[in-house]
């Protein structure tokens, strides 16, 4: 990709952002547009995650009693 074609692309995606905008533009309103969308996205971003549930990293035993019972079955094999 060479650099007429980048910045076609860059102005590509400013404009669907931007309707507003056209070939005039500056790169500085281009820019801006583009850090907009940016802070946009990542404000999505974090307010999706934020209802994503917590994984579980490994099964937890809930009472002191499993966890006695448990090491006591293992010492039953070890004996």
């Amino acid at each position: 990709m060479n650099q007429s074609k980048f910045i076609e692309e860059v102005y590509g995606v400013a404009f669907a952002s931007n309707p507003d905008l056209d070939e005039a533009s500056s790169f500085q309103e281009v820019l801006k547009e583009l850090t907009e969308l940016k802070d946009k996205a990542m404000r999505w971003e974090i307010l999706a995650s934020s209802f994503k549930p917590e994984p579980e990293l490994f099964p937890v035993r809930h009472t002191l009693e499993e966890a006695r019972a448990r090491q006591a079955a293992m010492r039953q094999g070890q004996l």
